[in-house]
């Protein structure tokens, strides 16, 4: 009876794609198992399962460890607004609103407390978790079991047996991505009210996309072509490596309380950063546990908007127009002199570099300049250069595809 129900589901006309091949899956009953082929290290294959799992984990914890520059804080604090966001407040209907929304085919933390257990549960769980949640808050502790995630390591491009070719998806405890959800709408509000986030940003924010940053772009460059005369563009494109892993703590909660974060919802977030672990799962087994030092949690709620917050000020400091998406960078400059569109850049890019962040560091993927012109024999235009390595210029560029 399942199998002909599945069928009658196929020949349904009005059947979504993605449910269309899911069930066509179930038929063809593919092998869901993470199939992982033997890991070249230290010059031999590795086949056992648990090592290749501590392998991955050495790798992908290595990653998350702070750069190592001359970057300093400032000696005293700067605050962008006389509002304050300080404590946090917990009522069983948004905590209800948001047990609904979970997806249930979504995959359980470490603790193997499944979303589908928690919706069956929704009500009876509502007072433990708002006592529980407050209690954290009161206390500026962050449980510790949630901030231990499972990795799993997912093949991006090229050789397979290399470690280096993974990226991790991390799986965390659901009641953390609960209480991180709460968090998340009270900062994100208190952000958007204050003004607090810079417009040129389209990343991992609502109603935004990449749609609006590509034509915000496009209408920049058409602009310049209707000066009379008309004007050229030089931009560059970047790339921010391990962007996630590399989110200095220090500089970030810095940032943090710069926006007039402060109190004891500062002091959960700190808490929140620090004493994290991760370990690999493959095929049942497991690896030791490693201490993350650095980034902010990948697969978490809160995640990718404290990355906003750590970049946010980015445009800021640059003369140039910068239009940052999530971990892609484009830099603009609308070239009226030569020399000086050249400085500009320069020293932008210099500025980006001091960052405690890597720009462009694979060979495979530079940064790479378009010069966008309607001139039938462009300038010669001055070098610029990333890390003492010219930008290499290119006559497109492929963004945020």
């Amino acid at each position: 009876m399942y199998y002909e129900n599945l069928a009658k589901k196929l020949n349904n006309p009005l059947l979504q794609t993605k449910t269309y091949w899911s069930i066509l899956k179930t038929f063809y009953n593919e092998n869901k198992i993470l199939q992982i082929p033997p890991v070249w290290v230290d010059n031999k294959f590795v086949t056992d399962m648990r090592s290749k799992a501590n392998i991955f984990n050495n790798f992908f914890a290595e990653q998350c460890t702070p750069l190592k520059n001359d970057s300093q804080l400032p000696l005293n604090q700067m605050y962008l607004t006389h509002s304050r966001l300080a404590s946090l407040e917990f009522n069983e209907d948004e905590i209800l609103k948001i047990i609904s929304a979970l997806n249930t085919h979504k995959a359980q933390g470490d603790d193997d407390i499944s979303i589908r257990m928690i919706k069956i549960c929704d009500e009876a769980l509502l007072k433990p978790l708002i006592l529980l949640f407050k209690e954290s808050t009161k206390a500026s502790h962050y449980p510790d079991i949630w901030k231990r995630s499972n990795i799993i390591p997912v093949h991006k491009k090229n050789d397979k047996q290399l470690a280096k070719n993974y990226r991790p998806i991390s799986l965390l405890p659901i009641f953390g991505k609960i209480f991180e959800k709460i968090i998340f709408n009270k900062i994100y509000h208190f952000l958007l009210e204050e003004n607090l986030l810079t417009p040129n940003q389209s990343g991992f924010r609502p109603s935004d996309s990449c749609v609006n940053q590509l034509l915000a772009i496009t209408h920049e460059i058409f602009a310049a072509f209707d000066c009379n005369p008309s004007l050229e563009v030089r931009s560059v494109f970047l790339d921010i490596s391990k962007a996630f892993d590399k989110v200095w703590h220090e500089g970030l909660l810095y940032k943090i309380k710069s926006m007039h974060i402060s109190g004891e919802l500062y002091k959960l977030l700190e808490n929140y950063l620090s004493g994290r672990f991760q370990r690999v799962l493959l095929n049942g087994q497991t690896s030791y546990w490693k201490p993350i030092l650095a980034g902010v949690p990948q697969g978490s709620i809160l995640g990718p908007l404290l990355f906003l917050i750590y970049i946010n000020d980015l445009p800021n400091e640059l003369k140039s127009n910068a239009k940052p998406f999530a971990d892609d960078a484009s830099l603009f400059t609308i070239v009226n002199d030569n020399n000086v569109s050249a400085d500009i850049l320069n020293n932008d890019l210099l500025l980006i570099s001091q960052w405690k962040m890597i720009f462009n560091p694979d060979p495979t993927k530079p940064a790479q300049e378009v010069l966008f012109s309607k001139k039938k024999k462009s300038q010669s235009h001055p070098t610029i250069s990333l890390n003492n390595i010219q930008v290499e210029g290119v006559p497109y560029q492929k963004h945020l595809l």
